[in-house]
């Protein structure tokens, strides 16, 4: 089994065994482990990151930061972690990205939280096909098989909106949830609870903010012989013409033996501490 680092202990009760991985603004890349980055035509072990970041050519904010960190816009005695991206960048496996990919393991029919804070530089108005992911999706482990996240949160209209998807085997085509403004120039927690399946035991949960968004019962991912994997950042596959930016503070998956262990309050605690 592969090693990953287990966020300091929560104020709230989660148990050490249940943590499945964390990203945490406020530890040192070179401290993490057990995921990887995808920057830049880049590949690197979380370990490997220099603490100054994966930089590019210079941009109009006058930034070089791709993957990196940077002083919490709100608090400037914290850390964020920054995800960006340009258009003169080199593709990362077919597009342009800058993600956080943790291991292959989630399995159908299991129980799950994903909970996280992220925070959405605005970008202004962009054109009608612009269309990218931003903070996390639940990816396909057969890579091969070119499917769609069977969870994802997307940027539409325009860049002003966001949507929650689920898409998956036994679900016809894709059905949007919980279309809010983007929370730019804010810190916003997503919280997620979700079990893969093809039929009705299988369900979406998604809390923005401590309310609750999505209700999805139902047949979600798809079902393959791999397991899937989470991904954090923001990832643009279309044709863009000005940089992105994206930072998150913390980021914890979490297992639920039980599929009642834990509630999504416990998860935005542990994200908000």
């Amino acid at each position: 089994m592969e090693s990953h680092t287990v966020p300091p202990e929560p104020t709230v009760s989660i148990d050490a065994a249940d943590i499945m991985g964390g990203i945490m603004a406020d530890v040192p890349f070179a401290n993490q482990s057990g995921y990887n980055a995808q920057v830049m035509g880049q590949y690197p072990n979380v370990s490997q990151i220099p603490e100054a970041g994966i930089t590019g050519s210079t941009l109009p904010s006058g930034e070089t930061v791709r993957l990196g960190k940077q002083a919490d816009p709100t608090n400037s005695a914290r850390q964020a972690v920054v995800f960006q991206v340009a258009p003169s960048d080199p593709n990362t496996s077919g597009s342009k990205r800058s993600e956080f990919r943790f291991p292959d393991n989630i399995e159908f029919g299991k129980t799950y939280w994903v909970a996280y804070k992220v925070f959405v530089n605005n970008w202004g108005p962009l054109s009608s096909g612009d269309t990218s992911i931003f903070g996390t999706q639940l990816h396909s482990g057969n890579s091969a098989a070119g499917y769609s996240p069977s969870i994802g949160v997307y940027s539409i209209n325009a860049g002003q909106d966001m949507v929650i998807r689920v898409r998956g085997t036994g679900v016809t085509g894709t059905i949007n949830y919980a279309t809010r403004p983007m929370p730019f120039g804010r810190w916003a927690d997503f919280v997620f609870k979700f079990r893969q399946s093809t039929g009705a035991d299988g369900f979406v949960q998604a809390w923005i903010d401590g309310e609750q968004v999505v209700n999805h019962q139902g047949a979600n991912g798809w079902q393959t012989t791999y397991k899937d994997y989470m991904k954090f950042g923001y990832y643009n596959w279309t044709s863009f013409s000005t940089p992105r930016k994206v930072m998150m503070r913390n980021a914890v998956l979490v297992s639920d033996p039980t599929g009642s262990k834990y509630t999504a309050d416990a998860l935005r605690a542990v994200v908000n501490q």
